[in-house]
């Protein structure tokens, strides 16, 4: 159903800002996705599971010959700017995009811009030109550079919630606008002490819990 792709690894940091190597944090993003999807038994599997090197034409091997529907290829932005960017191929004609892009605004991470790069008559990124009919989404989560963004995405588990969304996204757009996915709330609160209380009691049982904040 998915393949998730961790960008960069091994030689290839990816971005760099506030101390913070975006190889490091799209690996532990997409391992908590693999884990989260699995957990609620939805078929899915990863470029990489640890800190190597894969070449471009290994990355995308892996992702053309997996058979998936979807690959979520996780990313953070450096070089200016703030906000989250979604970057589709030329020729997707899918909402996924959009409903990946409103998840990451539905958890708190703005949206600077949903779009697509052509390329010499083609996509300009290999991870859309060269990965066949798996439907590839390059999530740029937010810039490691920013102020505004690293305050977010400095906190743990505002990433991971981020990364459970955009999965939730993925698989939803898999199944079909009919298919529900039913997502379980174990308690509201108050105060946000008693919040994470909560959420360490149901960490000690192995559940995987994090606690959001309305409004």
């Amino acid at each position: 159903m998915i393949i998730i792709d961790a960008g960069h690894g091994g030689g290839d940091p990816g971005a760099i800002g506030n101390g913070v190597i975006e190889k490091d944090w799209t690996l532990e993003v997409s391992l908590h996705q693999y884990h989260f999807l699995r957990k609620l038994g939805i078929q899915c599997m990863m470029t990489r599971e640890r800190d190597v090197l894969l070449p471009p034409e290994k990355r995308v091997s892996l992702v053309k010959q997996s058979g998936k529907a979807v690959c979520i290829s996780n990313h953070y932005n450096a070089g200016g700017g703030s906000g989250g960017e979604v970057i589709h191929s030329i020729y997707s004609k899918s909402n996924l995009p959009k409903q990946i892009a409103n998840a990451l605004v539905n958890t708190g991470m703005p949206v600077r811009r949903v779009f697509s790069r052509k390329g010499s008559g083609s996509d300009y990124y290999y991870m859309h030109r060269l990965t066949g009919a798996v439907e590839t989404i390059i999530v740029e989560y937010g810039f490691l550079d920013s102020d505004s963004d690293m305050k977010k995405l400095s906190v743990r588990s505002f990433r991971l919630q981020l990364a459970e969304e955009v999965a939730i996204a993925a698989v939803k757009y898999t199944r079909g606008a009919k298919d529900s996915l039913y997502v379980v709330q174990a308690g509201a609160f108050q105060t946000k002490d008693k919040a994470e209380k909560l959420c360490s009691e149901l960490k000690q049982k192995g559940y995987e819990v994090f606690v959001r904040k309305e409004g």
